[in-house]
């Protein structure tokens, strides 16, 4: 009940704030949350999103604001996994004993495949805060990166604000549906991804220790034939 009173007095200062705080609010929360700092900003995008269908702000500078402050937030967080990223996973190695090659291992696979996952994590909740640090501790080339979380941000950023723009005075609705099935969704997401890396690693054991032995019979074979023509 209190926090449906905080959401309300809220609401009720955005409705009528004037437009430039309005967006300056957008780019502020957006790049705070893109950073790392645990801010939902769901409800505020599906609410503005609003507010443009009602004419009280403009759809497309609200956007403009929307990007720029997700994208400069996950940059910044890229920034800290450069400089201050590398020292902090070494330390969490050590704490938990973790092989220092399969850290290098994993560090390239995420600078080879890393931007599909920059691109999908900028559109997933919740994930959404964290994904600029991986890349910036390994090391990801920026433009790459760069234009990665532009796009992820952009399909995030715009789908949000065109649901409550669409709603209108309803986008509550929304609201409800993404509260109740968001987290679902992501530990099935998680749980598709545990069981592709499982079989993924088992597919590729089985093709090695096969190649083993193809390569231990054929070494084998030559070994016999050069013997054979010795003896002759």
């Amino acid at each position: 009940m209190e926090e449906e009173t905080v959401l309300h007095v809220m609401m009720h200062f955005f409705a009528h704030a004037s437009p430039l705080l309005l967006y300056s609010v957008v780019a502020v929360v957006l790049a705070l949350e893109s950073c790392g700092v645990p801010i939902v900003n769901t409800t505020l995008l599906l609410f503005t999103g609003a507010l443009a269908s009602m004419g009280h702000v403009n759809i497309w500078v609200l956007g403009l604001s929307a990007l720029c402050g997700s994208v400069l937030g996950v940059c910044l967080a890229y920034g800290i996994g450069v400089y201050q990223g590398r020292s902090i996973l070494q330390r969490v190695a050590l704490w938990f004993h973790l092989n220092p090659q399969h850290i290098d291992i994993a560090e390239r696979w995420f600078q080879r495949s890393g931007v599909w996952m920059v691109f999908a994590s900028r559109i997933i909740p919740y994930i959404r805060p964290f994904s600029g640090f991986p890349a910036g501790i390994t090391r990801t080339p920026f433009l790459r990166f760069f234009i990665s979380a532009t796009l992820g941000s952009l399909v995030w950023c715009s789908v949000i604000l065109y649901v409550g723009w669409s709603l209108g005075k309803r986008w509550d609705q929304a609201l409800t549906v993404i509260q109740a099935y968001t987290l679902p969704t992501i530990f099935a997401l998680l749980l598709l991804l545990v069981l592709y890396c499982i079989i993924t690693y088992r597919v590729k054991k089985i093709l090695n220790n096969r190649l083993l032995v193809y390569i231990k019979e054929d070494d084998n074979a030559k070994h016999v034939s050069d013997r054979d023509l010795l003896q002759v």
